[in-house]
């Protein structure tokens, strides 16, 4: 599911996930374990109310590999256990990136990309509006820095940053 949100760009994407590295501590080009990522959440200025959980695969829908919600007293990523684990074992960047996704829900509702509720349910979403394709542009950047990874093949992407081919491809195009 999509939700119209404040307008922006993939230049001010990337500011912001410079600005969210430097949040987690991390260098503008080293490679972030989301799982490590996960557990340090709660202990970072402005995080504090950020939680997950890992579930069965069945408590999920078939389709959703995880979620954020939205709680009384913070935020809950919800993680499939074989996405957990697939992205522990550093097998899938798929997964990896799954979970990146889910955390940059949290970052770009902090940041004010809100969803905006408009009257006409069935409009399309121009891109630069779209909260998924913020959130999928905010992975992709914290996942693959863009100025660490100029000139980068996709082998080398994949290599590097521990992300999915399609991951990897997708960065080749901007």
């Amino acid at each position: 599911m999509d939700y119209e949100t404040k307008a922006t760009n993939r230049r001010e994407l990337r500011l912001y996930a410079l600005l969210f590295r430097s949040i987690c501590g991390f260098t503008p080009d080293e490679c972030i374990d989301p799982i490590v990522l996960l557990d340090r959440l709660p202990d970072l200025k402005g995080f504090e109310d950020v939680r997950y959980e890992i579930v069965y695969g069945n408590e999920l829908p078939q389709n959703v590999p995880a979620q954020c919600i939205l709680t009384d007293d913070g935020y809950l990523i919800q993680i499939k256990d074989t996405v957990y684990i697939g992205a522990h074992e550093k097998k899938t960047g798929g997964h990896r990136m799954h979970i990146i996704h889910e955390i940059m829900h949290v970052f770009a509702d902090k940041l004010g990309f809100k969803p905006i509720f408009s009257r006409q349910l069935t409009k399309d979403i121009p891109v630069y509006r779209s909260l998924e394709w913020v959130v999928m542009a905010l992975a992709g950047e914290v996942m693959m820095p863009y100025d660490a990874t100029k000139g980068m093949t996709v082998e080398q992407l994949k290599d590097t940053y521990g992300v999915s081919d399609a991951a990897a491809k997708k960065r080749l195009t901007y």
